[in-house]
């Protein structure tokens, strides 16, 4: 089940670039920087082009080139507007990176407080883009919590978008008109009129048939909290969704939701790798439900999902087309800053090379990664990985046996790097697997957790 993606073109959603916080949307001034991979073994030709946001009444930009690179094959480029001398300070708009070559990218939004104010998140490039795109988890005013939409235009002709929204108490659509190609226009939840402990889905759609890239933003009015997704396009809904690294161990938690993509309800199941936990039920057509076992939240649905003790995986199963989005956090009993968002895989997902674009053992001032495992196919799956940074890697490459069904590999405590490494690893497997992986910064304050998914290479 090796999806192939077509990256000849891909639009890479910048939110925020360099930005102050305007009077709605997280404390602090925001930056954005990303890393390109060569998925191939030619070198690519890449060129970074920014457009400005769109505000009412906007007019059309045709760009600006940031900067031309050739990647060498396999080989990656990491880029950061705030170390460019000629990249506008105060920035805010969007990045399209286009080669000739297939790439993808991992993107890390972070500010620039300091102590428990601190926040970031990280999402994938968005590579496939549509004209219809569902956003799982949408709040405003939820006691703290609010998201921010950003939509950028990856069509070739101006388009109007209208966000609509599911769920008890949603508000009215929110309609965004003449958005010019590649630009990118912000909707803050915190911003709608009348919205009032709003926790439901949205979904994004565009005249003329524009293909749309969206990325949301979930944080705290109070700060120190950002998680970020990618919104899913409807050729991604599919009636089997993975969920890689669901946690529910010590003050870690794991919630989700599951929109019903189509006008019939769906009937839907949720099982959990190594447990016995399963949940049944419906989503209504057009609907949503969402799931949070930690405070007792089923939105109706039959069954239990593990609440303590547990690090595996989950599988959605429906006769339906469904899209997923899962949080990650240590909001069981934590301090509730550390928080990372991932979107589910389809079926079509997995892979059996999937690269992990950010690998770290203590590098810098103490960021580690882990990246978790799911293997869809069932049986043994034999894993070998071979990793890529600025030191040699303690094994080359280095192998796995994974008799279970998911597994989770440290940084810090599996001994294949040493302290210091800063790079990628290459997963390969004999079972198609889907991947994700996550950054943190060991004892730090803040929300210094982000989190990314596992790329399929082939």
């Amino acid at each position: 089940m090796k999806i192939l993606r077509a990256f000849g073109v891909v639009a890479v959603l910048m939110g925020l670039l360099v930005m102050s916080v305007q009077a709605a949307g997280p404390p602090g001034s925001w930056t954005t920087d990303f890393t390109i991979l060569n998925l191939e073994s030619q070198p690519a030709a890449v060129q970074i082009m920014r457009y400005t946001q769109c505000t009412t009444g906007c007019t059309a930009d045709s760009g600006t080139l940031v900067k031309s690179v050739t990647i060498p094959a396999s080989g990656s480029e990491y880029y950061n507007p705030a170390f460019d001398a000629n990249f506008p300070t105060g920035f805010a708009g969007s990045i399209v990176v286009s080669s000739d070559r297939r790439i993808a990218t991992t993107v890390t939004v972070a500010n620039d407080q300091t102590g428990s104010a601190y926040a970031s998140d990280a999402y994938a490039g968005v590579s496939e883009v549509s004209s219809s795109v569902f956003l799982p988890i949408i709040m405003g005013n939820l006691g703290v919590w609010n998201t921010r939409i950003a939509v950028q235009n990856a069509g070739s002709e101006t388009t109007n978008v209208t966000i609509t929204y599911i769920g008890s108490g949603a508000p009215a659509a929110t309609t965004i008109s003449g958005l010019p190609p590649n630009m990118m226009a912000l909707v803050d939840q915190g911003d709608i009129s009348g919205i009032s402990n709003f926790n439901g889905s949205a979904t994004v759609t565009s005249s003329g048939s524009q293909p749309l890239a969206v990325v949301v933003d979930e944080y705290k009015t109070s700060g120190g909290v950002l998680v970020s997704y990618v919104g899913v396009p409807l050729s991604q809904a599919s009636t089997t969704i993975y969920m890689p690294g669901y946690i529910a161990l010590n003050v870690w938690a794991t919630d989700f939701t599951m929109v019903n993509t189509t006008g019939d309800a769906a009937t839907v199941s949720v099982a959990f790798s190594g447990a016995s936990n399963a949940l049944n039920g419906t989503i209504p057509a057009n609907g949503s439900v969402y799931v949070n076992p930690y405070i007792g939240a089923y939105g109706g649905l039959t069954g239990s999902a593990p609440t303590s003790g547990y690090y595996g995986s989950a599988t959605v199963t429906s006769n339906k087309n469904i899209v997923v989005v899962y949080n990650i956090s240590n909001s069981g009993g934590g301090p509730g800053n550390y928080a990372m968002g991932y979107v589910g895989f389809p079926a079509t997902g997995g892979a059996k090379t999937v690269a992990v674009p950010l690998i770290e053992n203590h590098y810098s001032s103490g960021w580690d990664t882990t990246f978790s495992v799911q293997n869809i196919e069932g049986g043994t799956a034999n894993l070998s990985m071979a990793y890529s940074g600025n030191v040699a890697a303690n094994c080359s490459p280095c192998t796995y046996q994974m008799t279970t069904s998911s597994h989770t590999f440290n940084q810090v405590t599996d001994g294949h790097i040493p302290a210091g490494f800063i790079g990628g690893v290459t997963i390969t497997s004999d079972k198609d697997i889907v991947v994700i992986g996550d950054q943190n910064l060991t004892g730090g304050a803040g929300d210094t957790s982000a989190g990314f998914p596992g790329i399929a290479t082939q």
